[in-house]
């Protein structure tokens, strides 16, 4: 099992070696987003690879294993709803991007809105909501550390797995990434057939310890169902506004390389039923995992020979690290690119690379202390990472909005989804998060009709003045 595993590790590895042919130096664009390069197949693999993670190979089996069906339908309407919003909304994104010469979320702000203010408030608040995210992974990492060598302590095998994730970043950035994540897919979706395949073959109809493995679930009260639906709207919304996935909308050639891409991602659904019948065969044959989230690699256990079983293990590792890096290449120029100012190009990398090294490491010791405020901060990742949207719509559409508007409406937004939480209030199923962008929407619209902006254009404004120019010189 160690050997296939470790094969699978070294693959990666080479892979991200083999990205830097013709990139051994690249400039600081080319490091944070490919310089624009990748076509419609490297950014597939790159953007699903940020969409599925170790959290959809372990959580989404064992939330169903532990009897929590009712969530399935959050998770199939987010990951549905997510891929028609990247194919309408990430080309103008791009555009928006090329416009500016932008690298990060808070680049394409402070350039449009002409603010350096509006820039930190967003980039901060980036980096604030994107460190769990690392905590998050490593946990996972633990739990598959623990059933691959449950004889080396967990704190060794996260440590070599911080360090794999640097070694691609170091390597090629966000090139790397890509390679890697073509890999992980490969792997990941070859597991989930070969446990989700054996599992039905193996299935013989019968249920021997939870029941009726069949059954269907009671349906969700309104209130619940409301919960659901406004949680799905708000994290398709908050999808378009993670910083590591505008990283990738920069990383593609065109528009159409975007779109091309998101076409075909819904394919990846395939692997939910599977994953549930991996869950319902657990249930029925009396599979018994220390924790529900291991749900998925006690089957493969059960099912696989003991090989294959560390090809399994690597490709959830992988998962998991694929994630890791993208999060360490939104983080680095965050920091580099919009906290600290006036840094060169050759300085943003360098020292982008000693942030994600203290990224990593912190990452690692608090998945160990389990530190609660980060349990705190992954709950509201969608409230806040969403914020920015309205600025972004404005920008796209209407000239008058100016940066003071966008912050009030960010911290008028945020302000609220904290008071809600504190206080619990019952907003009669509505999502916290939700009502916190209609806010923002709501104190952006009241501050530009005190304060508008003038003498300055939209986006689209400016690109079609672009084309007409174009068309006029032609």
């Amino acid at each position: 099992m160690m050997v296939a595993f470790s094969a699978v590790m070294l693959l990666s590895l080479a892979l991200a070696l083999w990205s830097r042919r013709g990139h051994k130096r690249p400039d600081a664009r080319s490091f944070f987003t490919a310089s624009g390069q990748f076509g419609p197949i490297l950014f597939f693999f790159l953007s699903v690879g940020e969409t599925y993670s170790i959290a959809t190979m372990l959580g989404f089996p064992g939330g169903v294993y532990a009897g929590g069906e009712g969530f399935v339908l959050w998770f199939f309407g987010y990951i549905l709803m997510a891929a028609p919003a990247i194919y309408f909304v990430g080309p103008w994104i791009w555009r928006a991007g090329a416009l500016y010469a932008s690298a990060t979320i808070p680049d394409f702000f402070r350039s449009h809105y002409d603010s350096r203010t509006l820039e930190i408030v967003i980039a901060a608040s980036a980096i604030m909501l994107l460190i769990p995210i690392g905590t998050t992974q490593f946990l996972g990492l633990k739990l598959v550390f623990s059933g691959l060598a449950p004889e080396v302590p967990s704190i060794w095998l996260s440590s070599l797995a911080g360090l794999l994730t640097f070694a691609y970043v170091a390597l090629a950035g966000l090139r790397a990434s890509a390679f890697v994540a073509v890999l992980k897919d490969i792997v990941m979706m070859g597991s989930i057939l070969m446990v989700g395949g054996m599992a039905i073959i193996m299935w013989d109809g019968t249920a021997t310890s939870a029941g009726s493995v069949l059954t269907v679930p009671p349906a969700a009260s309104p209130v619940d169902l409301t919960f659901a639906v406004t949680t799905i709207i708000l994290q398709a919304a908050g999808f378009l506004m993670i910083p590591q996935n505008w990283a990738f909308i920069f990383s593609a050639r065109s528009p159409r390389a975007i779109q091309r891409g998101q076409i075909v991602a819904p394919i990846y659904m395939l692997m939910f039923p599977l994953l549930m019948i991996v869950a319902y065969y657990a249930r029925a044959s009396g599979i018994d995992p220390h924790k529900p989230d291991y749900v998925f690699l006690a089957t493969a256990e059960a099912l696989l020979p003991h090989w294959l079983v560390g090809v399994v293990m690597a490709a959830v590792v992988l998962s998991g690290l694929v994630v890791l890096s993208s999060v360490c290449l939104a983080i680095g120029p965050l920091f580099t690119r919009n906290i600290v100012p006036r840094l060169d190009g050759s300085a943003q990398q360098r020292w982008s690379q000693i942030i994600i090294a203290l990224f990593i490491l912190f990452s690692l010791i608090a998945a160990e202390m389990s530190v609660p405020l980060i349990a705190t901060l992954n709950n509201i990742f969608y409230f806040g990472i969403v914020q920015p949207l309205p600025g972004f719509v404005a920008a796209m559409l209407l000239p008058r909005v100016s940066a003071r508007a966008v912050i009030a409406g960010i911290l008028s937004g945020d302000a609220f989804i904290l008071y809600a939480k504190i206080e619990a209030i019952n907003l009669a199923g509505v999502n916290a998060g939700l009502v916190g962008l209609g806010v923002n929407c709501v104190i952006l619209t009241i501050a530009t009709m005190l304060w508008p902006r003038s003498g300055h254009a939209s986006v689209m404004q400016q690109f079609a003045a672009r084309r007409a120019a174009a068309t006029a010189a032609e």
